[in-house]
């Protein structure tokens, strides 16, 4: 009945922090990767704070990425 079973195949092949990051300046992108790893922030307050600035991360994203759960891990 179990044959076969698979892990499922991750759909995304990157971290969107990452690749978010990519998009940006070198000074944007600096800001935003050193804020990812920056625990004084909480994940919800710095999705809020770059949605504000309309990049749009969850904060559910901003985790794994922090604890290197991603693509970058």
């Amino acid at each position: 009945m179990l044959e076969g079973m698979k892990p499922p195949v991750k759909e995304t092949a990157f971290c969107k922090v990452q690749f978010t990051a990519e998009q940006l300046s070198e000074a944007d992108r600096e800001i935003l990767l050193s804020a990812a790893d920056n625990t004084d922030w909480t994940g919800k307050a710095l999705s809020r704070a770059l949605k504000e600035r309309g990049i749009f991360i969850s904060d559910t994203t901003l985790l794994r990425h922090r604890q290197r759960h991603c693509q970058c891990g």
